[in-house]
């Protein structure tokens, strides 16, 4: 069963409790993962020795950071790839950052924030890239009307800058964290729906939505203890960086919001003032004859596909994206295609033929899937390892269920303090619609052969021996992740157990139950990449992405010759709302399609 992330919950980062709704009547899963992302054509081990000539002296940078930013260009689907070339993915902002750090013609950032929606990880790793670029003695501004609008994420970020501006009669909303889960069991009962699901894992809550009138107490205690440490991460953040102690800050969180001049007063920000008034302050401040410089502009200079002709030595870059699928086509307006297996079977291979490639960043961003694409993926992996190129991954917002399945067979595995991964488990099942058709006067027949024929059918509930098989079938996939898990991490099964159950950490719980090597962004991938490599320090080996981006021009005639035209029509709409139908009311191919078993 597929969900849609797209609800957000009141937990101060703009997260989204996650769906999963076929047809009108599924419904959402466990709010337990905040998106999250952080990849694509990143620096490699030491800075290109040439740096953008875009950029004159004494030279002010301009960022306006709104929305989302997304993985790469696949992962914005055609709307950040066509309808906006000018976008920046987040991995083109750290970049840039990481340039701008060294670039001596770069006095300063001025960035003006609106409501921007980023996890908890790419927070932090934006914050790292604002205190690197300020350590080398340059200003970084922040404005915004107002610091709340997605919670306390946005204040969280303000805070690694050293000038914090804020608009007169703006607020600084800095609440704490929250999440909530919507439960549909009284719906579904209601609406004659049956949710028939099974899991491996105590932990392993998101049907419980739809199978449960409220939180379990094994969910509420892993949510708490999630939601504590992000709390804690976030709040000795603010303190660092304010200068501040944890327990002012803690009064702080809990006495806010504040307004404009209670915010000043109690230093959480610098300066009341206006957006021009912030920008002349940072030209004044970087001196007579300074120039701007859009973050845009900055970072399309440095994007340059010439690291692939080149003979020299690299590390390749592999983005995993979105929920993992056994196949994947182009993606939708708007829509990224997920994280397909057949895609990223086809890079690690050329990636294991270029003799140039010396070893494999592979950043995961994903909540989990389908446990069939999971190993595609993981075996892809293993058989780059066996060619002698090291595979480091780098996690992103999120790395759980599937997503770790994947990561637990890297050497080495890199997380954010805040990346949301684990969740060792699995779960399955269907809803049942026979009191919906019967309450709207729908009337099924069906014929079949085999004992099992009508297993799959949302017209007919599992029988007691279809749920022990399915049971069993489960039992098998959890057996197999444990076992996975176990080889790749060096551990005893036993103690894969003890953090299994469909668990969800943290990235800093995860390290400390050995299921994370290192905390840290992609740099500190990067970083054990070069070293596994045996590369010397300084040593040329540019971090390249594969396979080699598109243009837009290539995305447009490769769209335009080939079905995907249907994705700029109308039309198509109507066309997915039918196929979806077919498939939700077990249509003339839904006998024969089992539901997926999802590793979230």
């Amino acid at each position: 069963m597929k969900y849609v992330p797209q609800r957000r919950t009141n937990d101060g980062f703009g997260k989204s409790a996650l769906h999963f709704f076929k047809w009108l009547l599924i419904v959402t899963g466990g709010a337990l993962v905040a998106g999250g992302l952080f990849a694509a054509l990143l620096f490699g081990g030491s800075l290109r020795h040439h740096i953008s000539s875009s950029a004159p002296g004494k030279t002010i940078l301009t960022y306006t950071l709104k929305a989302s930013l997304p993985e790469n260009t696949e992962s914005g689907g055609l709307s950040l790839s066509l309808l906006k070339p000018d976008r920046l993915t987040y991995a083109d902002v750290i970049r840039a950052l990481t340039y701008a750090a060294h670039d001596k013609r770069i006095k300063a950032l001025v960035v003006r924030l609106r409501d921007p929606e980023m996890s908890p990880a790419q927070l932090q790793g934006l914050r790292v890239a604002i205190e690197k670029f300020r350590a080398g003695g340059k200003q970084a501004y922040i404005y915004a009307v107002d610091y709340g609008g997605s919670g306390i994420g946005e204040y969280y970020l303000a805070s690694s800058f050293g000038q914090i501006w804020l608009q007169p009669v703006g607020n600084v909303s800095m609440n704490g964290i929250a999440a909530e889960v919507p439960f549909f069991r009284d719906t579904l009962d209601k609406l004659g729906v049956s949710a028939q699901f099974l899991r491996e894992g105590i932990y392993k809550s998101m049907p419980e939505s739809v199978t449960l009138n409220g939180m379990s107490k094994p969910a509420r205690q892993m949510m708490t203890g999630m939601i504590s440490d992000l709390s804690r991460q976030i709040v000795a953040g603010i303190a660092a960086d304010r200068k501040m102690k944890v327990a002012e800050v803690k009064a702080l969180v809990d006495g806010s919001p504040y307004t404009d001049g209670q915010a000043l007063k109690l230093k959480l920000i610098d300066r009341i003032g206006y957006y021009d008034e912030m920008f002349d302050a940072a030209m004044k401040a970087a001196g007579k004859g300074a120039h701007t410089v859009r973050l845009q502009k900055y970072a399309e200079s440095l994007r340059s596909g010439s690291d692939f002709d080149d003979d020299g030595k690299k590390i390749a870059l592999i983005v995993g994206s979105g929920d993992i699928i056994s196949y994947g086509g182009q993606p939708h307006l708007g829509f990224g295609g997920g994280m397909a297996a057949d895609k990223l079977v086809k890079t690690f291979r050329k990636v294991r033929k270029d003799k140039n490639v010396v070893a494999v960043v592979f950043r995961i961003d994903s909540p989990g899937g389908s446990p069939e694409a999971a190993e595609t993926i993981r075996h892809a992996m293993l058989e780059t390892e066996k060619s002698g190129k090291p595979v480091i991954v780098s996690m992103g917002g999120y790395a759980a269920s599937g997503g770790y399945w994947i990561a637990s067979a890297a050497n080495k595995i890199v997380a954010e303090p805040a990346t949301i991964t684990g969740s060792i488990g699995v779960f399955g099942g269907k809803f049942v619609l026979a009191g919906l058709w019967s309450k709207l006067g729908v009337h099924w027949g069906s014929v079949s052969a085999g004992r099992n024929a009508m297993m799959w059918s949302e017209n007919v509930p599992f029988t007691q021996k279809q749920t022990a098989q399915f049971q069993n079938m489960l039992a098998d996939i959890y057996h197999a992740f444990i076992m996975r898990v176990a080889t790749g991490r060096d551990m005893k099964p036993a103690a894969v157990e003890a953090v299994a159950q469909g668990h969800v950490w943290t990235g800093a719980q995860a390290q400390k139950r050995g299921l994370v090597d290192v905390l840290g962004g992609i740099n500190k991938a990067v970083a054990l990449a070069r070293q596994m490599a045996h590369l010397k320090p300084g040593e040329k080996a540019p971090l390249v992405l594969y396979p080699r981006p598109k243009s837009p021009f290539e995305r447009v005639m490769e769209l335009l010759s080939g079905q995907e035209m249907v994705a700029i029509m109308p039309a198509l709409q109507a066309a997915d709302v039918l196929r979806a139908l077919q498939t939700a009311t077990n249509g003339e191919t839904g006998l024969l399609q089992i539901p997926e078993m999802q590793l979230r």
